[in-house]
């Protein structure tokens, strides 16, 4: 009995090791980080949603992070709108965690399953996540200049 307990044992560990990293990471627990770094004390004002939930705009001072916490499922898509205060003129949208079959936004863009963390920065050059890959800051997302024109979350109405 205590042969076949210790082989059901063995099976089970090898297929989660085999499921943590060569399969999606469904039904996981993620986090996704906004942080403000704008220079010259300017707030970042921050509205992150996905199809199904939608979180209050908020407002960072310097130093000062937004987090929200999900299960990773089939259709997982959170994305973000970021303004650059204190007129909140510049502005970008992007996606902040897209659930990839392949795991090559977790692992290629966030910091991968450990830390289970997609940290923004937001700075006066843009946006940057921090990267494993290039061990530090990556530059993703440049903000878009102000115009009379610029429709505030385009392509976020496109999911």
């Amino acid at each position: 009995m205590g042969k076949y307990l210790l082989c059901f044992f063995l099976v089970l560990l090898s297929f989660y090791s085999i499921n943590s990293y060569l399969m999606p990471p469904l039904f996981r627990k993620f986090n996704v980080e906004i942080v403000n770094q704008l220079g010259f004390n300017k707030k970042l004002k921050v509205h992150c949603k996905s199809g199904s939930h939608d979180f209050r705009i908020t407002y960072l001072n310097i130093g000062e992070n937004f987090q929200f916490k999900f299960t990773i499922n089939l259709k997982t898509l959170y994305w973000c709108d970021l303004w650059q205060g204190p007129n909140y003129k510049h502005h970008v949208v992007f996606n902040a965690f897209l659930r990839s079959a392949d795991k090559d936004f977790i692992d290629g863009t966030c910091t991968g399953m450990d830390p289970n963390v997609c940290r923004w920065i937001a700075k006066e050059e843009g946006v940057y996540v921090l990267n494993k890959k290039f061990h530090g800051e990556y530059f993703m997302y440049k903000w878009d200049a102000p115009s009379k024109n610029t429709l505030v979350g385009a392509l976020a109405s496109q999911y």
